[in-house]
């Protein structure tokens, strides 16, 4: 098991979802991280539409910000 208290950091550089399977529905894409390795994600159809609510909460917050800022 890892070590909780090491934190590593990874980055998503646009690169594309690859599909693996349309029934049922799996994919993967690549995040870059902090050692220079890669971290294969594997999606379902759960796990892509959990992911798009968290990035979509995400976006509301600077659309926050630009809101008060023009007021």
């Amino acid at each position: 098991m890892k070590d909780p208290g090491i934190t590593m950091n990874a980055e998503f550089h646009g690169s594309a979802v690859s599909v693996l399977s349309s029934d049922p529905l799996l994919g993967t894409f690549e995040l870059t991280c902090s050692t220079g390795g890669t971290i294969e994600v594997l999606l379902d159809r759960y796990s892509a539409e959990a992911l798009l609510s968290a990035l979509a909460q995400f976006l509301a917050h600077d659309e926050d910000a630009r809101a008060s800022w023009l007021q």
